[in-house]
């Protein structure tokens, strides 16, 4: 059992330690690619569709996509 066990960026569950799933995939509000734990390559597709970045008020390129 692990203390800090990952949780997937897409749905948030704990993922056990050697399951996770990497991709370089856009966070919101930050400019650049990072890779981020998810539960499934379902997810990661998913993320990358639905996850489009926080839009900003002032039409900020790096915040709306």
């Amino acid at each position: 059992m692990s203390l800090f066990k990952k949780k997937c960026q897409y749905c948030g569950n704990k993922i056990e330690k050697g399951e996770e799933v990497f991709a370089e995939v856009k966070v919101p509000e930050f400019k650049n690619k990072m890779v981020k734990p998810f539960c499934s390559e379902e997810h990661v597709e998913l993320y990358k569709k639905c996850i489009k970045g926080t839009p900003s008020s002032n039409s900020c390129p790096y915040c709306t996509g």
